[in-house]
């Protein structure tokens, strides 16, 4: 079942709305890599947006803080979710 999220419509009003939610707590939902129907939940902190990607920080199942840079095409064509 594929999550809702925030809905944009183009690459500047992803950059806004994530602009906005630096340094909060947000939920995200990610296609896995394969296959891309299986989706997988995490809870962090956005660490800044830039011009191409956006930067998240979340624990693992190791409980290891881990970051991963997220490209605004991502969320534009759905493989990324920010969740509310």
């Amino acid at each position: 079942m594929k999550p809702s999220g925030i809905e944009n419509q183009n690459i500047s009003d992803i950059m806004e709305n994530l602009r906005q939610l630096v340094g909060k707590v947000v939920r995200i939902s990610v296609k896995e890599s394969k296959p891309k129907t299986h989706w997988e939940e995490r809870e962090g902190v956005i660490e800044g947006v830039y011009p191409t990607v956006f930067l998240f920080r979340f624990k693992n199942r190791r409980n290891v803080d881990e970051r991963v840079a997220y490209s605004y095409v991502d969320v534009a064509i759905d493989d990324v979710k920010i969740l509310n």
